[in-house]
């Protein structure tokens, strides 16, 4: 049967994401399907790998075939992206052990964090990774598995990436890219982008975890006949190694040459910066990218469109009442409230560390703050200061690329959060940056099969990728007020430094 399609599957905190394209990469079909996060503990956040994942991939696969009429003979090949860093355990038939243990929104592994940076040392640690571990990483999952849940650890043959869990249970082939390969700190040998037997054994026997393939868009195998019944795809069909959300979203709105930077807006916020070459020395995390012979300096923020969602939930639940009885959209309303508050929320600011903080200051003991509030102080006040906050957060972290002599050119901005030009135009203010917003962002899974198509040719280059984007707002900044939020940023600094030691008491 002739090929006619592309498909592309993503993974995501909350919701799980398919993209059916022609084979050229311009788009035929979307669907969705939602999960929940389990969390057992503060500080724990789990999915459930079966119940979760490969649900959602059945559920989306056959929703997308019936939008366009299709059969699953008809897709060439599948891209799969997934959250980053989120550990599986699983048997030798690929049966998970236990809940995947999510990113750096999972915190249980602070401990084993510390461990290791205190072992390696911080300067060796930043001398091969260019960063210290974080519970971002991998290694402090595996260890805190290994030394509270030993019967489990035991039983484990494969350690895999969620994006790897799901390629292998299409192909028994387990494999992870280079890009999230650089998340497994301190088990990665980063120059040869190899597992380090001597590190490894710090953590776990190299053998438990997955080969590591040369390109993110390599065909890692095709759907077995056991995959196929399971999931609604053909025996057959091409299956590339995959990636995470973050690196296939910047794919899919045109980031693939130097300078090209990517902003997400999302309940965290993540950047993707592209580079000619690796960087060290920097706070930032340097990765190979998903596009073959670039790389990239990455980062993010743990409390974003999470920190707007809990302010619209607990400050504005009438709101929400009236947006459930027909009335209007309850951000657009709490919004519109933040319309003509000045430079500084007149006094207000919110330090966003909700649930700790990732870049710059790799905190996960951080609070939250409310710092200056007055009785003249509104709702509006509040959630204008949020966006201020975030904003005060992302420009710290753009100031790593000028730290590390990294010129950013194009920045495109993507997520739920680009809905908001209001909350965008005071990021642009703040950090002094011009924004593109694209006409349409699918999201990473368009990525994932824009991958597939270089994969098996039918897109001819990464450059024809940029050809299929359509801007529709370039958000610039206002630099009267960039020179007026300078003394803002400063306050935001001295704030975090001044209560860090108050902060980590309350831990």
């Amino acid at each position: 049967m002739q090929k006619k399609y592309l498909l592309g599957f993503d993974v995501g905190t909350s919701e799980s994401k398919g993209t059916l394209t022609d084979l050229e990469g311009h788009v035929l079909a979307i669907a969705s399907a939602k999960h929940g996060i389990i969390s057992p503990y503060p500080g724990f956040a789990e999915h459930d790998p079966i119940a979760d994942w490969m649900s959602d991939l059945k559920k989306v696969i056959r929703e997308l075939l019936k939008q366009i009429n299709g059969r699953p003979e008809e897709i060439a090949a599948i891209g799969i992206s997934t959250i980053m860093a989120a550990v599986t355990f699983v048997d030798e038939n690929c049966e998970p052990l236990r809940n995947a243990i999510l990113y750096g929104i999972d915190t249980r592994c602070v401990k084993q964090t510390d461990e290791i940076n205190e072992k390696i040392g911080i300067e060796k640690m930043q001398q091969e990774f260019g960063t210290i571990c974080t519970v971002e990483h991998f290694g402090p999952k595996i260890l805190w598995v290994k030394e509270n849940e030993p019967e489990i650890f035991e039983k484990t043959k494969h350690i895999t990436f969620a994006s790897g869990f799901l390629t292998a249970r299409l192909t028994g082939n387990y494999y992870v890219d280079k890009y999230s390969a650089s998340s497994a700190l301190p088990m990665l040998d980063v120059k040869k982008q190899q597992w380090n037997d001597e590190l490894c054994g710090m953590i776990c026997s190299k053998e438990l975890l997955p080969e590591i393939a040369d390109s993110t868009y390599a065909v890692i195998g095709t759907v077995t006949a056991k995959a196929a019944e399971e999931t609604g795809l053909a025996r057959g069909t091409k299956v590339i190694c995959g990636t995470t959300d973050a690196g296939a979203e910047a794919v899919s709105v045109g980031v693939v040459k130097p300078g090209d930077t990517m902003l997400m807006y999302g309940s965290t916020a993540f950047y993707i910066g592209v580079t000619g070459e690796k960087i060290s020395g920097t706070k930032m995390w340097s990765n190979d990218y998903t596009i073959n012979h670039q790389y990239c300096c990455t980062g993010g923020m743990a409390t974003t469109g999470s920190l707007t969602r809990w302010i619209r939930d607990e400050m504005a639940k009438e709101l929400l009442l009236q947006e459930e009885t027909g009335g209007e959209n309850a951000y657009a309303a709490l919004f519109k409230e933040a319309e003509g508050i000045p430079v500084g929320s007149d006094g207000l600011i919110v330090l966003p560390y909700f649930q700790g903080e990732r870049m710059p200051i790799q905190d996960p003991k951080a609070k939250g703050v409310l710092f200056g509030l007055n009785l003249q102080h509104t709702r509006g006040h509040i959630i204008h200061a949020a966006f201020e906050g975030v904003g005060y957060g992302i420009s710290q972290n753009l100031q790593l690329f000028a730290d590390a002599g990294i010129e950013i050119g194009r920045v495109t901005a993507v997520g739920g959060g680009t809905k908001s030009l209001q909350w965008l135009q005071i990021v642009s203010d703040i950090c002094g940056i011009t924004q593109e917003v694209p006409e349409v962002t699918v999201g990473a899974s368009y990525g994932d099969a824009l991958m597939a198509g270089l994969a098996i040719g039918t897109i001819e280059n990464p450059d024809a990728i940029k050809n299929l984007i359509k801007i529709k707002h370039v958000v610039k900044p206002d630099m009267k007020k960039n020179k007026e939020y300078k003394k803002y940023k400063e306050l935001y600094k001295k704030l975090y430094e001044n209560n860090k030691e108050i902060m980590h008491q309350l831990w």
